[in-house]
């Protein structure tokens, strides 16, 4: 494992480009939106020979996952990712170990389209708690 990015839920994701920009991080991909996790979302360059990234978040609607997390705590932190080779390997794992699964994996076709990845199978993710407010998020990239 590795990690891949880390996700912030913002109400406005072209604010929190303009910030991020300001600050010297001016690489970043355009915004796309998941329909299975309701999100808009883009990638922000770290720095790290492009591996590591921030992840910003926006709810496209009130059943959005993450609404109740914005209106909650107003943003912020939500969740750290890791890239696995074997997601389906790695949830099993991890419900061993007593892991809370909050989403099983599914396919994640705004992950391909933020990167412009052809892919012939496209990236999976799935969510756990890690602990009462560590919430993981796994990742495999299509191929």
């Amino acid at each position: 494992m590795r990690l891949n990015h880390i996700g912030i839920i913002v109400k406005d994701i072209e604010e929190y480009k303009r910030l991020f920009y300001d600050i010297g991080l001016h690489t970043t991909t355009e915004p796309a939106t998941d329909p299975i996790q309701k999100v808009t979302g883009l990638f922000i360059d770290v720095g790290f020979d492009n591996n590591v990234h921030i992840e910003l978040l926006e709810p496209v609607d009130d059943t959005s996952p993450v609404t109740n997390f914005l209106k909650k705590k107003g943003g912020g932190l939500h969740h750290l990712c890791f890239e696995v080779d074997d997601i389906q390997k790695k949830t099993e794992e991890f419900k061993k170990k007593g892991f809370k699964v909050v989403s099983p994996p599914v396919e994640c076709i705004a992950y391909d389209e933020n990167f412009k990845r052809a892919c012939a199978t496209h990236t999976k993710i799935a969510f756990f708690m890690a602990s009462d407010r560590m919430l993981i998020e796994l990742i495999e990239k299509g191929k």
